[in-house]
């Protein structure tokens, strides 16, 4: 039989405690093991008492590595399945670890999913498609995800594809009207937001083409096209060439079709 003869506390850490074995340090254990196995100075001590009260450390250890990791952030099952895994605890521990912070609501992939939602909707300039890849990428499931993009309504994603869209308009920019209202419906699809939504969004903003700086736009772009492709081509070819570079640019083949003839014809 072994005897604890000392229990002290750690200098560094207050709620840890080295235990003393027959006056030789033995280990060191956390408050919550403390209290949990009853431990006291001139207890009797099997194997058997020892093994299970490193056990019983291990498991306080890997619940307190979850709880420190989830207090910085909410975190999702999977995301704390992983970091667990990283810092090489034993994946039975991992499972218990887990079950005991969702039965006492410290991990929960539905708040979780929800508060996440939130925040890419007040942060961010996300759409729906992209908060959903990020939530399946977490782990999270697909009656959850459907469940908490429902607060991402339709008029709130309106709003922000209106404002960005906006703002994008406002910015001046080498590209024709065509082209540039192409760019925005791209960018705006990679963050995420429906065709449709951006549609009826841009439909509202109150932007047309200029015509004089379309023209100006036009210009500039076919003296720079024209001199690149005149070292190579001439004549016809020459032409097809400059309104197949101007078209591809996003001009209307009418405006291209008189800069070409104007251009080519004078020379």
């Amino acid at each position: 039989m072994s005897k604890i003869t000392k229990i002290t506390t750690q200098k560094k850490s207050t709620n840890r405690y080295n235990i003393f074995i027959n006056e030789d340090y033995a280990f060191s254990v956390d408050e919550d093991t403390l209290i949990k196995e009853h431990l006291h100075k001139g207890q009797q001590l099997t194997t058997e008492d020892i093994n299970r009260i490193q056990q019983t450390e291990t498991r306080q250890q890997a619940y307190l590595l979850g709880v420190n990791y989830i207090s910085y952030r909410m975190r999702s099952c999977k995301e704390l399945y992983q970091y667990l895994q990283k810092k090489e605890v034993d994946p039975f521990i991992i499972d218990m670890t887990m079950e005991r912070l969702i039965q006492e609501q410290i991990l929960d992939d539905n708040m979780f999913a929800n508060a996440f939602v939130k925040d890419r909707i007040l942060l961010t300039s996300k759409g729906p498609n992209v908060i959903k890849k990020e939530l399946m990428e977490k782990g999270i499931s697909p009656s959850i995800i459907e469940n908490v993009l429902q607060q991402y309504t339709r008029e709130i994603q309106f709003e922000k594809v209106y404002k960005f869209a906006k703002k994008e308009f406002r910015k001046k920019s080498k590209h024709p009207f065509k082209k540039r209202k192409e760019q925005i419906t791209l960018t705006l699809m990679r963050k995420g937001f429906a065709n449709d939504v951006i549609a009826s969004a841009i439909a509202e903003i109150p932007v047309e083409m200029d015509d004089e700086m379309e023209n100006e736009k036009l210009v500039k772009q076919g003296e720079k096209l024209y001199r690149k492709l005149e070292k190579k081509y001439e004549g016809y070819e020459l032409k097809e060439r400059l309104r197949a570079s101007l078209y591809q640019k996003g001009f209307a083949m009418e405006r291209i079709n008189k800069f070409v003839e104007n251009k080519c014809d004078s020379m």
